[in-house]
């Protein structure tokens, strides 16, 4: 269990705080995990973490997320 800077893209939308986080096509980055039906459960998959900030500018950047390895 950590806090770590994380890149993280664009690349699903805008992540705000409380997002999980997953891998992206970008390699080295992570981005906004979304259901595929709109229903609140994800789709099984890399999951790095929980974003810790908000990050809505720019195409790339980085931010702190929550990390949790079991």
């Amino acid at each position: 269990i950590g806090v770590i800077p994380t890149k993280v893209c664009n690349e699903n939308g805008p992540i705000k705080r409380g997002d999980l986080l997953v891998t992206s096509s970008k390699p080295g980055h992570a981005m906004k995990a979304v259901s595929e039906k709109g229903d609140g459960v994800f789709p099984s998959g890399a999951v790095i973490g929980k974003a810790l900030e908000n990050f809505e500018a720019g195409e790339t950047g980085l931010i702190k997320v929550l990390v949790n390895v079991k």
